[in-house]
C-alpha cells in the first residue's frame, strides 16, 4: 500500500481533499450525523461525475466494497473513464479475499491508484 501524502491532484497544493462515496440515503436514514470536516465531503454514488470531481477536485476517494448495486470493480472503471488521478480506496470489515478482489479492481482500472483498507470487525465493539 502506497503511503498518503498530500498529492498535486487538487491542483493548488493545499491539504487533501476526500471524497466519501456511498449511499447517501441510507447514512441520512440513520440516527448519526456525518462528520462536517474541512477537506471531508460525502456524495451519493450515483451522483460520481466529471462535474463532481471538477467541483471537489479530491486527492482521495473512499467507499464501501459495494453501495447499493454498484461494487468497488465498478466505481473504478467510472473512475478511469473520468480520468481521476488521485487514491481510490475501499473501506471495508475483514476481507478474506482482499488479492481476488485487488486483481479484480487492477484490471478493470489499471490506471487507479487503489487499496483496501481492512478494518477488523471488533474494531468499535459491535
Amino acid at each position: 500500500m502506497k503511503p498518503f501524502a498530500p498529492s498535486s491532484a487538487n491542483g493548488n497544493g493545499s491539504d487533501p481533499v476526500t471524497l466519501v462515496v456511498g449511499d447517501m440515503a441510507r447514512w441520512s436514514s440513520r440516527d448519526r450525523e456525518l462528520p462536517v470536516m474541512a477537506g471531508l465531503s460525502f456524495v451519493d454514488v450515483r451522483d460520481l461525475d466529471a462535474a463532481l470531481l471538477a467541483t471537489h477536485s479530491p486527492d482521495i476517494i473512499m467507499s464501501p466494497l459495494v453501495v447499493r448495486d454498484t461494487d468497488a470493480v465498478e466505481i473504478a472503471r467510472t473512475l478511469s473513464q473520468l480520468k481521476f488521478q488521485g487514491r481510490y480506496r475501499v473501506v471495508a470489515d475483514d476481507i478474506p479475499d482482499a488479492d481476488v478482489i485487488q486483481g479484480e479492481v487492477s484490471a478493470a482500472a489499471p490506471k487507479i491508484d487503489f487499496a483496501i483498507i481492512s478494518l477488523p470487525t471488533d474494531l468499535f465493539g459491535t
